[in-house]
C-alpha cells in the first residue's frame, strides 16, 4: 500500500511541473534569521548539516538545511530563485556557491 502512495505521488509530481515549467531561475541573497540546529543528517548518512530560517528577498521566510560552515545570524547566502510560469517561486541553497564563497 505505501508503495501506491509513493507511485502516485511520483505521478502527481511530475503532472505539475508538467503543467507548471521554470521559466527563470536566478541568484538572490538571502538573511539568516535564525540557526535553529547544528550537526543534523537530516537524510541519514552525509555530512552534518545545519537548519537555518532565512528571509528571502520577497519577505518569505524558509527553513534549509546547509553544509558547512555555519552561518551565522545577520549572514547572508546564496539561494537560487526557481520562478514557475503559474506565479509561484521556489527558494533552495546555491551549494556551489555556498561552498566557495561562505557567507557574506
Amino acid at each position: 500500500m505505501g508503495a501506491a502512495g509513493v507511485l502516485l505521488l511520483a505521478i502527481l509530481t511530475m503532472l505539475s511541473l508538467r503543467c507548471n515549467p521554470m521559466i527563470e531561475r536566478n541568484t538572490v541573497l538571502g538573511l539568516v534569521l535564525v540557526v535553529e540546529a547544528e550537526g543534523l543528517q537530516p537524510f541519514g548518512e552525509g555530512e552534518p548539516k545545519s537548519r537555518v530560517v532565512v528571509a528571502t528577498p520577497d519577505s518569505v521566510e524558509i527553513r534549509i538545511f546547509m553544509p558547512p560552515p555555519v552561518p551565522r545570524p545577520g549572514d547572508f547566502i546564496p539561494l537560487a530563485a526557481e520562478h514557475y510560469r503559474k506565479g509561484n517561486t521556489q527558494y533552495i541553497l546555491d551549494e556551489e556557491k555556498w561552498r566557495v564563497e561562505g557567507p557574506q
